[in-house]
């Protein structure tokens, strides 16, 4: 089964041991809530910090959940009083520190056989519990751990720890769910477990006294409820993804349609730029390493073309059939996803409202000053693990409301 790239939170072991850390964001536990809200916890709408090719780059995309803060040394934390969620997570990292495979082992299940809304399964060629105290270990200072939040997301709980690495103090996540067999076991975010990912980056992304608090109402346009419970169902403590950002049908390849942003400017020029074989102007359009990789893409097409206008000659002319990505291009924009600096450009076949959730796509824009540029190409992060779960996100919640029929006059 082919692995999508994710974001990598055990850095150290990463260089050690690429293609087992390619899928794992770091060990975490999922913890069914047994709190009730409002002992302790308070909603926050944590930032998403998008990579950018391999950057992180900071805008108004978030995620809102209940958050209890703690920010104490774990063996306080494992001294005071503690819940079923609280005390297998105490377990799990007990367990570590002592190297205790069979006590971890009663809490331990491998990504593989945890229930999952996500794409990809978290291969390991080695599933032991002994195995996975290695590699907690060898990343982490279990003797030196700070407790530092228990959050709550849909029907789970995740617990986010900091430790001492090699590379410095990291924040990680431990989380308790349920497996196949429907029990509530330990198990290691990935993607797997985009939602719990992306909140991992975002509170990473987050540094110093600021990481527990809070951010402002911030009263953006969209407030989805993931369904991390099932279809439809957010769960006991629902999860937002908040964002801004503006529905629309604009054909991006007619010229008699005026863009009505500078965005969609950008993104007309670009079009037609692909379109009429301007390919350095093209690819000029892209950030640096996506330029690089648009450059090889259209060597490639060229030289395709090339073969086929050699096999064909003698041939009753026929057209050459147009590529993956002009098609995608050329496609009305249906949604704009304002993160300013960061822009997510929706798009379909045909015009209209009635363009089917499988045929959206969509593309990353950065704004650099006055300059949009293309970017992310043929690459995908925890973001794009997230959004490319229809289980999870649901693009029928782009399309515009319905026009309410207006109450006849009496």
């Amino acid at each position: 089964m082919m692995e999508i790239p994710v974001l990598t939170i055990l850095r150290a072991y990463h260089r050690k041991s690429a293609a087992v850390l390619k899928t794992v964001l770091s060990l975490a536990i999922l913890a069914a809530p047994v709190r009730v809200f409002g002992q302790g916890f308070s909603r926050v709408s944590v930032p998403i910090a998008v990579e950018i090719e391999g950057r992180r780059v900071h805008c108004p995309l978030y995620l809102n959940l209940e958050m209890k803060s703690y920010n104490v040394p774990f063996d306080k934390f494992a001294a005071g009083p503690r819940d079923n969620a609280e005390a297998m997570f105490a377990t799990a990292v007990q367990a570590i520190s002592k190297e205790d495979a069979a006590k971890f082992e009663s809490v331990w299940t491998s990504p593989d056989q945890m229930k999952s809304l996500g794409k990809v399964t978290v291969v390991k060629e080695d599933n032991s519990a002994e195995s996975w105290i290695k590699l907690a270990r060898s990343n982490f200072d279990f003797d030196h751990i700070t407790v530092v939040a228990e959050l709550h997301v849909g029907p789970e709980t995740m617990f986010l720890w900091n430790s001492t690495t090699k590379a410095g103090t990291q924040l990680s996540a431990f989380y308790i769910g349920h497996d196949r067999k429907n029990q509530l076991r330990l198990s290691a975010v990935s993607s797997e477990a985009p939602v719990e990912a992306l909140i991992l980056n975002g509170f990473e992304a987050r540094t110093g006294a600021d990481a527990a608090k809070p951010l402002p109402n911030i009263n953006l346009r969209y407030q989805y409820p993931i369904p991390l419970a099932g279809k439809g169902d957010p769960g006991a403590h629902p999860v937002f993804f908040e964002f801004d950002g503006s529905p629309m049908d604009f054909p991006i390849s007619d010229e008699k349609v005026k863009p009505p942003t500078p965005l969609l400017e950008f993104l007309r020029n670009a079009t037609l730029a692909l379109q009429n074989g301007k390919n350095d102007e093209f690819a000029n359009d892209f950030t640096p390493r996506s330029r690089e990789e648009v450059r090889q893409w259209l060597t490639a097409t060229e030289s395709r073309k090339r073969s086929r206008r050699q096999s064909q000659r003698g041939a009753s002319p026929v057209s050459n059939p147009e590529t993956g990505l002009t098609l995608v291009m050329a496609a009305n924009v249906k949604f704009v996803l304002n993160a300013d600096p960061v822009f997510l450009v929706f798009q379909a076949r045909p015009a209209g409202n009635n363009w089917a959730p499988g045929n959206l796509t969509y593309s990353y824009v950065l704004r650099d000053g006055r300059t949009y540029r293309l970017t992310n190409l043929f690459s995908l992060n925890t973001l794009d693990d997230f959004l490319q779960v229809p289980a999870l996100f649901d693009n029928n919640f782009l399309k515009p409301a319905p026009t309410k029929p207006r109450t006849p006059n009496h």
